[in-house]
């Protein structure tokens, strides 16, 4: 398999005063889709801006932190 791609967004290199924040979503395919709709119709992020769906083996790639880095993790129920 070929390396995870995340989209940044933006082609700004990181910077001392500009740094990046990873937002993780994990849960069901379609809540997580569900969920980055939502997110969309805030303003919040644009669709297109996400990986592709990861299955549950790349996702310890995708959590590789960086010296220094902490990770929050934010539950929330959701209604369907």
């Amino acid at each position: 398999d070929e390396f995870i791609n995340i989209p940044t967004g933006t082609d700004r290199p990181v910077t001392a005063s500009r740094r990046s924040v990873k937002i993780l979503m994990i849960g069901q395919p379609e809540d997580v889709e569900i969920t980055i709709a939502r997110l969309h119709q805030c303003n919040f992020c644009r669709v297109e801006d996400w990986s592709r769906p990861l299955p549950f083996l790349q996702i310890q790639q995708a959590t590789t932190k960086e010296p220094g880095e902490i990770m929050r993790i934010y539950v929330r129920s959701m209604t369907l």
